[in-house]
């Protein structure tokens, strides 16, 4: 080897030396596990050993997400669907500069409700202690636009219960192509809730103070004794 391409080899080994080392990353694509689509705008948190979350990001159209990790250490991927069971990776041991990359195929099937926290324990700050100064989940913006209860389940002396699934945008709007019932108990309360879809308005969520799309679910109660439920993102 000649003397100067000794001496520039040398010198790019020195100045890689003396770069800091890049933060270790958890990168994956989240999908649905029954129909295996890929869930768009899914919050998505990286959580250390003490179930802290320290990062967030929202998943693209693709699915696809990164979370880039704070310093070397044991990491797992959470994902968060308000008002519903998170669902966690594996563990990860992570080194300075590694890249760790997994599809994960999700299930959320558990609703969070006062029966499944601990006793004594308050469900609201259950949900809520999800949230940080960096990501803050959407909120209801129109409670005061009510659902009209179908007139023939009234009459009936009906109850029944809807919960769907749908995306709430940047500007707090509810893109009609993202909203898909999971379950119903009669297509009377389903149609009754797809005509209340206009006028659904939310503060969008946030991450790190700008707003960010999320995919949220809805679980709608229709009491014939109480005839304008009141919509939230739980119960």
């Amino acid at each position: 080897m000649h003397l100067r391409s000794f001496v520039s080899v040398a010198a790019l080994l020195l100045l890689a030396s003396a770069l800091p080392a890049q933060p270790p990353a958890e990168s994956g694509v989240a999908r649905d596990a029954k129909n295996n689509a890929p869930l768009r705008c899914l919050h998505v948190a990286l959580i250390d050993s003490t179930d802290r979350a320290v990062a967030h990001a929202v998943t693209d159209s693709a699915g696809t997400f990164v979370l880039v990790a704070p310093s070397a250490g044991v990491y797992r991927v959470g994902f968060e669907i308000f008002g519903w069971q998170r669902l966690v990776g594996p563990a990860d041991t992570l080194e300075a500069g590694a890249l760790r990359e997994r599809e994960y195929p999700l299930a959320f099937e558990r609703e969070l409700r006062g029966d499944s926290i601990a006793p004594g324990g308050d469900l609201l700050a259950a949900l809520r202690h999800r949230e940080s100064d960096a990501w803050h989940s959407p909120s209801v913006g129109t409670p005061d636009v009510a659902i009209r209860y179908p007139r023939r389940m009234a009459l009936a002396r009906l109850s029944g219960v809807v919960v769907a699934q749908y995306i709430v945008d940047e500007r707090g709007r509810v893109p009609s192509d993202s909203w898909r019932p999971l379950t119903f108990t009669n297509d009377d309360f389903l149609t009754a809730l797809r005509a209340h879809l206009p006028t659904m308005r939310y503060q969008p969520a946030r991450l790190d103070g700008r707003p960010v799309c999320e995919l949220v679910r809805n679980r709608v109660a229709f009491d014939w004794q109480t005839p304008l439920p009141f919509v939230t993102l739980f119960n």
